[in-house]
């Protein structure tokens, strides 16, 4: 499936809309039909289950030490990447909706992803299915906000609407941009909060790309974001114990879903 052309017979396509000053190119929307690449929003598996149980355990063995080194390397990330800027397809991560729209971050997000594309005439992948008790998927809702964005943006999108959660959200990015013609790194866009998380993953499982932080460090700082940032702590060394503990083991199974 190559991006930039019109879709099979048969694929869900829509034609080219045109909004004020605002013109959107949607070149495809994407689906997998291998069952193994798509998650199911709200459940965990057996494996989830123990390398959550070994990263706590880990932790707790390590008088937390091993999750002080994990936000530390998320305040890092986050602080230190710049908010400009873009090279290849300019990647925008998902986000649980409210009513069916975009929150505060997400809307950060696709504005910034807007702001970097425009300037470099770089095509946009909004990745996110559907998740929550919400009526359309996450990259709908985010194809729509930028449908409505003020400014004479000519903006060209594709829709990746299966996947849940950050891995894969990259897994099927990584498979979507393998069958392009593009081969300059990704511009991967997202909170600062959640951009350790993004590089530890996109490392992981191969992939060319630059970081991109949604918005400013005064934003990103405001006391009602801490939560988010300890929690990515969390997630971090929870990836980062379920892949070594993968290697250790030879579980091939789970090496294939990491890398």
């Amino acid at each position: 499936m190559i991006l930039n052309r019109v879709p099979a017979k048969g694929r869900r396509c829509t034609k080219r809309r045109t909004h004020s000053k605002t013109s959107i190119s949607l070149w495809t929307r994407f689906s997998l039909d291998r069952e193994d690449t798509v998650s199911t929003p709200g459940t965990i598996d057996r494996d989830e289950i123990g390398t959550f149980a070994l990263t706590c355990l880990v932790g707790v063995a390590g008088l937390g030490l091993p999750f002080l080194v994990a936000f530390a390397r998320v305040l890092a990330v986050g602080l230190r990447t710049k908010a400009d800027g873009a090279t290849g397809v300019v990647v925008v991560f998902g986000k649980r909706l409210v009513e069916d729209r975009p929150d505060r971050d997400y809307r950060a997000r696709l504005e910034t992803a807007a702001r970097v594309a425009a300037v470099s005439s770089r095509r946009i992948l909004i990745l996110g299915g559907r998740t929550g008790g919400a009526r359309i998927t996450e990259a709908e809702a985010g194809e729509q906000m930028l449908r409505e964005l003020p400014g004479d943006y000519e903006l060209r999108i594709a829709l990746e609407q299966t996947s849940h959660d950050t891995l894969t959200n990259l897994r099927n990015a990584r498979e979507l941009m393998a069958q392009s013609e593009s081969r300059e790194p990704l511009t991967l866009v997202s909170n600062r909060y959640h951009l350790a998380r993004v590089g530890q993953m996109a490392t992981s499982l191969g992939l060319r790309y630059r970081l991109c932080a949604a918005e400013d460090v005064a934003t990103a700082l405001r006391p009602s974001s801490l939560h988010r940032w300890l929690i990515e702590g969390f997630y971090v060394a929870w990836f980062a114990t379920g892949k070594t503990w993968a290697r250790l083991t030879r579980n091939r199974r789970m090496v294939a879903r990491v890398t």
